[in-house]
């Protein structure tokens, strides 16, 4: 069974995994990790755990080792020198008029790749733009075009909840949101309210939706008709799941006149109703199918 601890990076909240190897390394000291870009410097933020092979989603990368002083000096000097290149890099993208947004720039811990991220409705031609940095700052220069999930990710922020973005702390992976999860959940589909940061619809709309559909299931569909308990035929008009119950809306005939009315049915209630339905449809299906026997 591996180890495994978290490691937390500067300016995110999300964790990652990485093998622990032999290191001694308590919460909230430092280390260098190998990541896919190239080594970082990250912070401890869970005891040491242990996992089943299969609660590994792909191959962990490893601590190398505990940061030393001089590790801690470099990261603090690196991060000086982002700003410094940051602002370089808005210098230049105003200068050739870009139409892009620049967002975060990052040092490799050797400094031997600066790499930008940038959001932009557009693809931008920025072939000079890296030219120009290539030579003001020594280095070898990558740009890499961000969407506006993985931008309100890498910015951060507080949701209309007034917790910090999902995204930010333990959403590894952005997954589709379609409209009729919010529509199944009868929230109003004001997008102003339903969207996040992005500008898309909330990654939080999705974490019950399975509850929403496996709960649906236990009524009849929205404009269906059915009998209520007096026999009457009703439409469905409405299904408030976290009340449970529904409003069937029934048309009666009143001195020559129509009228519409609304009556609200618990779950429960439905559910018991419907069984004793079925039972009673089950019973005269049974008796009209069996012949009557000569005396």
């Amino acid at each position: 069974m591996p180890s495994v601890i978290g490691i937390q990076f500067r300016n995110s909240n999300f964790i990652y995994y990485f093998t622990y190897g032999k290191h001694v390394l308590e919460i909230g000291d430092h280390c260098v990790v190998k990541t896919s870009l190239g080594l970082d410097i990250g912070k401890v933020a869970t005891p040491v755990l242990f996992l089943e092979p299969e609660e590994l989603k792909e191959p962990l990368k490893r601590i190398v080792r505990k940061a030393t002083k001089a590790d801690i000096d470099k990261w603090m000097q690196i991060q000086a020198d982002e700003q410094e290149a940051h602002d370089v890099c808005q210098e230049n993208i105003n200068k050739y008029q870009l139409d892009m947004h620049l967002i975060h720039s990052k040092y490799l811990f050797d400094k031997s790749r600066l790499i930008f991220y940038f959001y932009a409705d557009n693809r931008v031609d920025f072939r000079e733009l890296v030219k120009d940095l290539a030579l003001q700052l020594k280095t070898k220069i990558e740009l890499k075009q961000v969407g506006v999930r993985d931008k309100a990710k890498m910015v951060g922020g507080l949701g209309i909840c007034g917790r910090p973005l999902c995204c930010t702390c333990f959403l590894n992976e952005f997954k589709p949101v379609p409209i009729n999860v919010a529509k199944m959940q009868s929230v109003a589909l004001n997008l102003s309210k339903i969207s996040g940061t992005c500008g898309r619809l909330k990654c939080c709309l999705n974490f019950e939706a399975q509850f929403y559909a496996e709960e649906l299931k236990k009524y009849p569909k929205l404009n269906s008709h059915i009998k209520n308990n007096e026999g009457k035929d009703g439409k469905v008009v409405e299904v408030n799941i976290l009340s449970r119950y529904m409003i069937i809306e029934t048309l009666e005939k009143e001195d020559n006149e129509h009228i519409k009315n609304r009556v609200k049915i618990p779950i429960d209630e439905w559910e018991k109703s419907y069984t004793q339905i079925r039972k009673r449809e089950t019973q005269n299906a049974e008796s009209k199918a069996t012949p009557e026997r000569d005396s």
